[in-house]
């Protein structure tokens, strides 16, 4: 019997109503066809039911869902138990998609049949439509297992998973987990798999203000937070645990120096050195955090 419906592009979204409607409608503008986009909206305040009735109402693709606010953890496993599709595709609702994003998707599942877990690469744009390469263009296409993703989420949300006829787990929902709910997806579904990164950008993701990483402080009590649960309800080996131990204490560095907080951010970097060894990031956190931030602007 054939798969009418391939790919469920889930998208949770919360007071987007001034977003929603550019991002769904770059998900309708795809090359292949055959996929519904699941709205969860996670008890908006604003005018996002609106938007979306009001543009999408009268297309059978599209299937908004409105739930009591809890996290988008929670929202994406709603979306996962309403799909109707083999993939899940993690979409977040204030980023666009390329056309050829959902094809390049499916050209790879051909390629690798038994394929689970994969991901294509994203750019930033900003509010005046300036492109911006993000860290991810310079990882190699390729297989990439749980130790590559210790280091960090480097693929944000924008990932691609087999829903039917494979188990895979859910998101973590609890709230203090926020933001950092898609990394631990990852290295849960990791344990016994490998995620296929195409090196191709076909997303673009948004650089603004209400971005969930963008309170230096809270990210970095979100990443300490995420590392104990981590340590609680995974079990990784004992060099699993010192490169996530070191790498976390260098994505906190990275953030106490972005605020500028030169003394943390130095004991940061000699935390992850002492407990991952001399790694070339670690060394120039280290560096610039001695030299500052400030300095470094104003030779720029």
């Amino acid at each position: 019997m054939a798969i009418v419906t391939y790919f469920s592009v889930i998208i949770p979204t919360y007071n987007r109503g001034h977003l929603i409607q550019e991002t769904i409608g770059s998900v309708l503008q795809q090359s292949f066809t055959s996929f519904e986009v699941i709205i969860v909206d996670d008890g908006s305040q604003d005018d996002t039911e609106q938007q979306v009735r009001a543009h999408f109402s009268e297309n059978l693709q599209v299937r908004y869902f409105k739930k009591n606010n809890e996290e988008r953890g929670a929202a994406r496993n709603y979306g996962m138990a309403q799909a109707t599709g083999e993939f899940a595709v993690f979409f977040d609702s204030d980023d666009l998609m390329k056309e050829d994003y959902l094809q390049t998707l499916y050209q790879t599942i051909l390629k690798h049949p038994d394929i689970h877990f994969l991901a294509c690469k994203y750019d930033f744009f900003d509010r005046d439509g300036n492109i911006k390469p993000a860290p991810i263009q310079s990882v190699k296409e390729g297989w990439y297992d749980r130790s590559f993703f210790l280091k960090g989420n480097i693929l944000a949300a924008n990932y691609c998973i087999r829903i039917k006829g494979h188990t895979c787990q859910p998101f973590p929902p609890q709230r203090e987990l926020a933001s950092m709910e898609d990394w631990l997806f990852i290295l849960l579904n990791t344990e016994q798999d490998k995620v296929f990164i195409r090196d191709k950008v076909c997303l673009s993701m948004r650089q603004h203000d209400e971005r969930s990483m963008g309170d230096n402080q809270k990210v970095i009590a979100a990443r300490i937070r995420a590392v104990d649960w981590i340590n609680r309800a995974i079990a990784l080996q004992p060099a699993e645990k010192r490169s996530l131990i070191a790498w976390s204490h260098y994505f906190c560095g990275i953030h106490q120096y972005l605020d500028g907080k030169r003394s943390n951010s130095i004991q940061e970097a000699l935390r992850a050195i002492r407990k991952g060894g001399v790694h070339k990031k670690f060394i120039l956190l280290l560096l610039k955090s001695i030299v500052g931030r400030k300095f470094i602007q104003k030779i720029k």
